[in-house]
């Protein structure tokens, strides 16, 4: 565990390194998740997915570059609530299943950087912590953590692409791994040590919607200072 994280922190490193060359500014993000789980049993039958909606603990700080007033790139790093909730077919049994993330974003941006809108494209790693799950069975709950013990799957990915409209945020992003580690075993009753074998799919759908704010008010502030410099040089 402290070698993966002591990884994450050199790679961290490295990506600040690379762009310290170019003037860069801070972004701050923060992101409503509505969560739907693809979801397959052992035997690679369906299993039915409720959406679960996570409007906290999902906030990144962010490092962007703008090339020019169409491309630019960013980076950064936050926290991020992954996880879903599903219903068996069978019985009346709802699992909750939640992870907090580290959460590290590359992405590429095009647009009108002036008017502040622009399409982003990004790839995503996830380290996933803090594992939490619930089960209701017939109005009794039962609860099960572990901060990493063969549950889940420590580093997932993630794809996701959206749209910023004067810093409100709207897209979609599914994780391209597998939440569940190959190792999870079920457990319905907490009580009773009877465990069943885990999903042999549990990736995650997630539409987001959030908001953008630039910590640079230099940055912000640029086009409109260079215009009103341009007026001057004209008299």
């Amino acid at each position: 565990m402290k070698k993966n994280i002591l990884l994450l922190i050199a790679f961290l490193c490295i990506q600040v390194a690379a762009f310290s060359q170019n003037k860069i500014y801070g972004v701050f993000e923060t992101k409503a998740l509505f969560q739907v789980g693809m979801i397959e049993d052992s035997a690679g039958g369906h299993v039915k997915s409720i959406l679960r909606f996570t409007p906290v603990a999902n906030y990144t700080l962010m490092a962007h570059k703008d090339f020019n007033n169409k491309v630019g790139i960013y980076t950064g790093i936050g926290i991020k609530n992954v996880g879903f909730i599903t219903r068996q077919n069978s019985s009346d049994m709802t699992v909750k299943s939640r992870a907090y993330c580290l959460s590290v974003p590359v992405g590429l941006k095009f647009g009108n950087f002036k008017e502040d809108n622009y399409l982003f494209i990004a790839g995503e790693f996830l380290t996933q912590l803090d594992y939490k799950e619930k089960v209701f069975i017939d109005g009794d709950k039962s609860k099960r953590k572990s901060f990493y013990d063969n549950d889940i799957n420590l580093f997932n990915y993630s794809a996701s692409i959206g749209f910023h409209l004067k810093g409100l945020i709207i897209g979609a992003e599914y994780t391209l791994s597998n939440f569940f580690d190959d190792k999870y075993r079920f457990q319905p009753v907490k009580s009773n040590s009877t465990t069943y074998a885990g999903p042999s799919k549990s990736n995650i759908l997630t539409f987001f919607i959030g908001l953008r704010a630039n910590l640079s008010a230099e940055e912000v502030s640029a086009p409109e200072k260079q215009v009103q410099q341009a007026k001057l040089y004209q008299y």
